[in-house]
């Protein structure tokens, strides 16, 4: 969907919190919705140090002006990247790297990157398990993956839609250091209108799953890191089922109470407490960009 102001703030945010350096993939090429103009003010907003000398440099050669849309290349060596590639299945798009996610990596991409960033595109590729695979050889140790996902209302914009548990259990079940886990409500205008940035813990939205989300679109920002003892083939559980099987016999009052009511009455409840009662009341907002 392309990098609009939000998940350009979510990225300063993390830059801010661990510097930027090195090279960064992207996975596939990614349209930028921004100007150098407004690049330069959510900075100042964010208190985030931009990399100055080569916004001065563009500027000076005349390629761009401060109203110019910028390009993902420009982006990410503002945000103070040395090296950005990109990767997609063909050169449609003019990546530098072109190979088919769904098979093996060449080793020579092997331990090359400082930070993965899947902005959207692993939701097109069949093969999951492979894509995860790939991210993990692609990363050095110490390097970080970034997933901003689409996660529901999605309907047929690729083959997946991802529940933020998928990558928290994937990730934890590694033995990768897990950074970051955000939930985002953004409307059709993602690029105009304000994001709703809630922190997702797991178990955080198990009274939504049942049709507990209003007519928003959903999404997931993730960022791990990799370390010196992370793998990509452990057995995966989903953490909520291995909670339930390790306190089967200790189920909480409320919940035995619930489960008592008549169907109907279980129903009415679960609507009137996902369906009316806003977002912001169960989750933590973290920030509206």
């Amino acid at each position: 969907m392309g990098i609009a102001r939000a998940m350009i703030k979510l990225l300063m945010r993390e830059g801010k919190r661990e510097s930027f350096t090195g090279n960064i993939i992207t996975i596939g090429r990614q349209d930028i919705y921004a100007t150098l103009r407004e690049l330069n003010e959510w900075a100042k907003e964010l208190d985030f140090p931009l990399n100055l000398e080569l916004q001065e440099q563009l500027c000076r050669l005349g390629n761009y002006n401060k109203n110019s849309r910028i390009n993902d290349e420009i982006l990410f060596r503002s945000l103070r990247f040395d090296k950005v590639d990109s990767l997609d299945s063909n050169d449609f798009e003019r990546c530098s790297i072109v190979h088919d996610l769904n098979t093996d990596l060449p080793v020579g991409l092997h331990n090359c990157f400082d930070l993965v960033f899947d902005g959207g595109t692993s939701e097109h590729v069949f093969n999951i398990p492979k894509v995860l695979e790939n991210y993990h050889k692609m990363l050095k140790v110490g390097g970080r993956i970034i997933h901003a996902s689409p996660t529901s209302n999605y309907v047929d914009h690729g083959f997946y839609m991802f529940s933020p548990t998928l990558f928290y259990d994937y990730y934890l079940a590694n033995r990768w250091e897990i950074i970051e886990a955000l939930f985002i409500c953004h409307s059709y205008r993602h690029d105009k209108r304000l994001w709703d940035i809630y922190r997702y813990t797991p178990g955080c939205l198990n009274s939504h799953s049942y049709g507990g989300l209003n007519k928003g679109l959903y999404a997931t920002f993730f960022i791990a890191r990799k370390r010196a003892d992370s793998t990509f083939n452990a057995p995966v559980q989903q953490g909520y089922y291995l909670k339930v099987w390790d306190n089967k016999t200790n189920e909480s009052w409320a919940k035995r109470i619930f489960r008592s009511l008549p169907g109907s009455l279980r129903g009415f409840i679960h609507y009137i407490l996902t369906s009316i009662v806003p977002l912001r009341y169960y989750l933590k907002r973290v920030a509206r960009y």
